[in-house]
């Protein structure tokens, strides 16, 4: 069922934000641009899980279309620890993480566990995906993911128009490829066949992409929660505020990206 919520609309003068250093107003930037990307990422997967229609050719397309928005969403995620590392960490006093809230600072513990807080960065699922499938093409070994393709995914379907187009067998590939590396590098999980590897890493890219997610919205909440009042130069609740209706917001199970489109 639909929704209806508030929104509470606060207003920059654009007199502070000039004010601020430039240390100051690249923090509140990088920190709002990242949690922007971060959510609409997250807003597409959900979509991307919802079924568009029935059968083979619907279900190769959805899974197509739910690992690419998963892999922008992980390298979006080790992307933003590298931005928070070089403008909170590294390059500047802690002095804003040092007044994070007890639970923002755990979760930050937890990114700095994870990623590490310096280059280079340590070796994780959401790096591999970064390195090999989402921002970069870095070679990746396909033999032993050729070999061990399973019925359905040596599929191409070709359309008139690209848009329409869909590579089933060039995603799979890539996908068997970088979910065995992930349970290859994990520890205790490189002994076993191709698919079971295959399973091992793919449920290791998702718990650790699930996990980072919930860390990194935590921290980046704590921050901009904090730079706000350091930009404005006082609390923002006592800024004027002014509350927006959303009306009628869809529940997220009810919004689904379809897997072709009628174009000319």
């Amino acid at each position: 069922m639909a929704k209806n919520f508030q929104l509470i609309h606060l207003t920059i003068d654009k007199e502070h934000l000039n004010k601020a250093s430039n240390r100051l107003r690249n923090q509140f930037v990088g920190c709002m641009h990242a949690h922007n990307e971060l959510t609409i990422l997250n807003r597409l997967l959900v979509f991307t899980m919802n079924d568009t229609g029935n059968g083979e050719l619907h279900d190769s397309a959805q899974s197509v279309q739910m690992w690419f928005i998963l892999q922008l969403l992980s390298a979006k995620l080790f992307e933003t620890w590298v931005m928070l590392t070089e403008r909170f960490l590294q390059r500047n006093p802690p002095d804003v993480v040092g007044r994070l809230e007890p639970a923002h600072k755990a979760s930050l513990e937890w990114l700095i566990h994870y990623f590490g807080n310096r280059q280079p960065f340590k070796s994780s699922a959401l790096k591999i995906i970064r390195d090999k499938t989402a921002f970069h093409y870095d070679r990746i070994n396909i033999t032993e993911a050729a070999a061990n393709l399973a019925a359905s995914e040596n599929g191409i379907y070709l359309a008139q128009h690209p848009a329409n187009s869909l590579y089933y067998m060039g995603s799979a590939l890539v996908f068997r490829a970088a979910f065995a590396m992930i349970a290859d590098k994990a520890e205790g999980t490189a002994n076993g066949s191709h698919e079971e590897r295959v399973h091992k890493g793919t449920k290791i890219a998702l718990d650790n992409a699930s996990e980072a997610n919930s860390h990194m919205h935590a921290v980046l909440y704590g921050l901009i929660k904090l730079l706000i009042d350091d930009v404005l130069g006082q609390p923002a609740a006592n800024e004027q505020q002014v509350r927006i209706n959303v009306l009628d917001a869809p529940a997220p199970e009810r919004v689904s990206i379809p897997a072709f489109i009628d174009i000319d």
